[in-house]
Formats: structure tokens, C-alpha cells, sequence
């Protein structure tokens, strides 16, 4: 391999001076600074002056976890639905669109377009479309259900225990395209060679798809994974969008819980712990996933 010159080494460097400075601006300090308000009294007695804000150690972290019944584990529990079944609802749909596109059909090229749609379009106008459809009296999939007789009566989405639902689908309906393309090139990439010896030794293709199919894309599965629950556990817009910021109990995700306590009821010391013990749970759902993987491997 050709080596890389002191110029062209120099320059590269010089290139990621700008991407390393805004990337502390935009990631590291606004985290350093939660962290730092978050052992704070910092609510709206102390906007005008922060610095100010009394120190109160573990105080906030202690108010979120007081105990299991709290809003803090229950909306950490309604999360975890959140994001194991949007994981879940991904991985079926990108599975099923790339298993199906990976063969040579007329017209592949259009459907391919189609299913990219959702991840192509701004997630605010691909989630309010959605929110319309799912309006209890006006909503298009309640009209459809009740004159093809499914439902008696219409329901109401994005209230009560089907708002947790919604919000599920808004999230795979905007993600799944994602799965779906990366998937297909991983597909596309597994010689046909090893399906064809496969099926002369008398192998079905839920075997082919089992011990051929799965391990060569593990690996793209494990990321799209990480990815994905790192988007959902965080994830702010869909539920936003599709409650109005006003999410009922089972509805009401951490991102949301954080907003609500931090800019409804000014208590930005408390959002804060709240957000920090999110990235500590997230981390460690992460690693304890890897080292699954790890295992399995």
C-alpha cells in the first residue's frame, strides 16, 4: 500500500480541526454542563443567574428514583416497550422489503423508491400525516376500519393505552426504510453460490434463510440495533408530534418526561438527573447487548 504523505497527512488533520471544535460545542459541552446542573437547585428562581443555583448533590438523582412506582421508572418501563418493539417492527418489515427486492423483477427499482419514501421525507411531515390519519373523528384509518366492519366504533389512537401504540408505529414507519436499505446491499453482498450448494443438499429457505442469510448479516443487524435503540430511547418528535406534548401516562417517554419537567414545570436540576441516569441506562443496555452478541458469536 501506497504511504500517506506529510502533506496530505497534515491536511487531513487541518480538515478535522473544524469537525473536532464543533463537535465539542454541540455534544461535550451541553453534556458536561447537564451533568454539572444536575447536583443543582437550578429551577426558575435561578434562570437569571444559574452559577447561583444552590449545590444539592444527589438530591435530584434521589426525587427521580424515589422509588419504583415513580414517573421516572414508569415512564423508563413504558420506554423500554417503546424501543424493543420499534427495534422488533423494523427488523420484520426491512427483513421481509429486502428479502423481497433482492430478487431481479420488473419494477423493482419503483417499489424500491416507494419503500424509501418515509426515511426520504422530514420526519415532522411524515408523523403529522400520520397523527390525521389517526384522529379518532376524521381520521382515515378509523373510517376505513368501521366501513370494512373491523370496528363498531372508532377508536381513539392517540389517547389512553393506544397512544403507546401509535407512537410505536409512528417510529417504525419513519426508521424501517433505514433497515430496509442496508439490509438489501448486505444481502446483496452473500454469494449465491452458498444458497444454490444449500439447496442440491435438500435445504428449505427457512434453513438457507436461518444458517445462511442470518449469520452473513449479524454484524449489520447488531448496528442497525444499537442504532435504532439509541434513536428510540432519546427520541423526542414522534411522541411530540403525534400527543401534542401533552402524552398520556403510557405515552409519556423519558424524552418527553424530561421536556415536561424541564421546560413545563422549570425544574432543569431535576430534568437533568433524569437525563443523565438515560444515558446511563442506555449505555448500559448497550454493553450488555454487545457482550450478548459477543456470546452468541
Amino acid at each position: 500500500m501506497r504511504p500517506i504523505s506529510k502533506k496530505r497527512a497534515v491536511f487531513a488533520i487541518k480538515m478535522m480541526i473544524p469537525a473536532v471544535i464543533l463537535s465539542t460545542f454541540v455534544h461535550f459541552i451541553p453534556t458536561i454542563w447537564g451533568v454539572y446542573i444536575s447536583f443543582r437547585r437550578l429551577n426558575i428562581f435561578y434562570i437569571r443567574n444559574w452559577m447561583a443555583a444552590p449545590f444539592i448533590g444527589l438530591d435530584n438523582y434521589r426525587r427521580a428514583a424515589n422509588s419504583l412506582s415513580s414517573v421516572f421508572w414508569i415512564s423508563t418501563w413504558y420506554t423500554l416497550i417503546f424501543v424493543v418493539l420499534s427495534i422488533l417492527g423494523c427488523f420484520i418489515l426491512g427483513m421481509i422489503g429486502a428479502v423481497l427486492l433482492n430478487k431481479e423483477f420488473k419494477g423493482r427499482n419503483i417499489i424500491r423508491g416507494i419503500f424509501l419514501l418515509p426515511y426520504i421525507l422530514p420526519a415532522v411531515v411524515s408523523l403529522t400525516n400520520l397523527r390525521f390519519m389517526l384522529l379518532q373523528d376524521w381520521g382515515i384509518v378509523n373510517s376505513i376500519l368501521l366501513k370494512t366492519g373491523i370496528l363498531k366504533e372508532p377508536v381513539a389512537w392517540l389517547t389512553g393505552k393506544m397512544a403507546l401504540f401509535s407512537i410505536i408505529v409512528g417510529n417504525i414507519w419513519i426508521r424501517w426504510p433505514f433497515w430496509f436499505i442496508t439490509i438489501l446491499a448486505s444481502l446483496q453482498g452473500i454469494p449465491k453460490d452458498l444458497y444454490d450448494a444449500a439447496k442440491i443438499d435438500g435445504a428449505s429457505n427457512w434453513q438457507c434463510f436461518m444458517n445462511i442469510t442470518l449469520p452473513f448479516i449479524k454484524p449489520v443487524l447488531t448496528v442497525l440495533t444499537i442504532l435504532t435503540a439509541l434513536w428510540s430511547f432519546n427520541n423526542f418528535n414522534v411522541p411530540f408530534i403525534l400527543t401534542g406534548g401533552a402524552p398520556p401516562r403510557e405515552a409519556n417517554i423519558l424524552s418527553i418526561n424530561i421536556w415536561l419537567r424541564s421546560f413545563k414545570n422549570w425544574d432543569f436540576g431535576l430534568g437533568a438527573a433524569m437525563s443523565v441516569m438515560m444515558m446511563l441506562i442506555m449505555l448500559s443496555l448497550i454493553i450488555a447487548y454487545l457482550r450478548m452478541m459477543k456470546l452468541e458469536g
